[in-house]
């Protein structure tokens, strides 16, 4: 039987995308001054909000399948160690089966998976939680089912797990937006490793190349970051300077 605070948190990861898309998509139509490092200078298309609101109808699978976990007598370790455990863990595994079935799922034989994400080139906050079902299906049985596999060797905590999702959830609802929250020096220090919300703006804008998940290291392992990639976050946050069109490239900075 669940406890209070299972279903508590059960709670927060069912809701939580929704929660956070709409509090960045009233911040945007506010011009709230956390919006106003825009990445690209073009309207986002009513109808294309619309359809992304259709599609986040399945988004609270990530807590159905954590209660599933849950029933079937998973994740019940309950140290603080297993706390942190599990949820390096978790991120580790995601970071790798987030890249890995995102470059299979844009080859062309299996891009009709993810073909409905890719419907948004110009994010907009409701883009994170606009999937299809076979697409959201595949993210969390490879994380899941992998840590369910894994928890019968290593007792894992369902708080650690969950509260990876709760990290993942709140990221990734303003690394779609259109806008860029980070500072100008971010890419001096944490940048060199992590993405931002510009990381993954070129991702969707272009279609390929910067596949990661919350970090560069895979992309750069395998070749696949864009090499602009730098020189359009200077712009987007130093010249405060939206890029005008899709297609738009960035040529690196001159230095004498």
């Amino acid at each position: 039987m669940l406890t209070n605070p299972e279903i508590l948190m059960l709670f927060i990861v069912a809701i939580l995308g929704h929660v956070m898309a709409i509090s960045w998509f009233l911040a945007d139509r506010r011009n709230s001054r956390l919006c106003r490092k825009v990445i690209y200078d073009l309207p986002i298309p009513k109808k294309q909000i619309q359809r992304e609101l259709r599609n986040s109808v399945h988004t609270p699978m990530h807590a159905m399948m954590l209660g599933l976990a849950l029933f079937f007598d998973a994740f019940n370790a309950t140290t603080w160690l297993a706390f942190l455990l599990s949820y390096l863990v978790t991120a580790v595994w995601a970071e790798i089966w987030h890249y890995t079935s995102h470059r299979l799922i844009h080859l062309k034989k299996l891009h009709w998976i993810h073909r409905e994400h890719h419907k948004s080139r110009l994010n907009s906050p409701f883009t994170a939680i606009s999937f299809s079902i076979s697409e959201k299906l595949i993210f969390n049985i490879g994380i899941i089912g992998f840590l369910m596999i894994l928890d019968r060797f290593i007792s894992l905590s369902f708080f650690g797990v969950a509260g990876w999702y709760v990290s993942y959830l709140s990221i990734n609802s303003f690394s779609h937006a259109n806008f860029e929250l980070k500072s100008n020096t971010y890419l001096k220090v944490f940048g060199k490793f992590l993405t931002s919300t510009t990381y993954h703006a070129l991702h969707h804008s272009r279609y390929i190349n910067n596949f990661g998940l919350g970090t560069r290291f895979m992309d750069r392992t395998f070749e696949t970051e864009w090499p602009d990639y730098e020189e359009v976050y200077q712009r987007i946050t130093v010249d405060l300077e939206p890029l005008k069109n899709f297609n738009e490239k960035v040529a690196p900075t001159v230095t004498e």
